[in-house]
């Protein structure tokens, strides 16, 4: 099982690449999500980390102005954007290209997440029924 050094944050944190088939799953999701937990991301993966609701605009307010007001650096909505952006780069960088054209396409963190985990659980139990 081959593992990749991933930058996430500041630091790195060492997991494994997933296996094409699936294999390692289990020692693969641990794993990342032992590390994800470590930089305090685990939320995007487990859904209790949402996008922040932008507040109503005013009457006065245009679009443009509220957006650039709710993404800037410090805001909850740029912390939520940056750590839906590392979680993201982690699987990316973990998981196999084919594998990532399937989820690519998934609007959050947490769609990715539950996409691996649909795949690769009914896999797992499998195995292990024909064992």
């Amino acid at each position: 099982m081959s593992s990749n050094n991933v930058k996430l944050g500041d630091d790195s944190v060492r997991v494994p690449k997933l296996e094409l088939g699936g294999s390692n799953w289990v020692l693969y999701k641990d794993r990342l999500l032992w590390a994800a937990d470590a930089k305090g991301y685990r939320g995007h993966l487990d859904g209790t980390v949402t996008e922040p609701v932008a507040p109503q605009a005013q009457a006065a307010q245009t679009a443009t102005a509220m957006a650039a007001e709710t993404a800037t650096p410090g805001s909850a909505l740029a912390e939520w954007r940056k750590g839906e952006a590392n979680v993201k780069q982690l699987i990316a960088s973990t998981i196999p290209d084919s594998l990532f054209m399937k989820i690519r396409a998934k609007p959050d963190a947490r769609a990715i997440w539950v996409a691996l985990a649909q795949e690769f659980e009914r896999k797992s139990r499998m195995v292990s029924v024909d064992l």
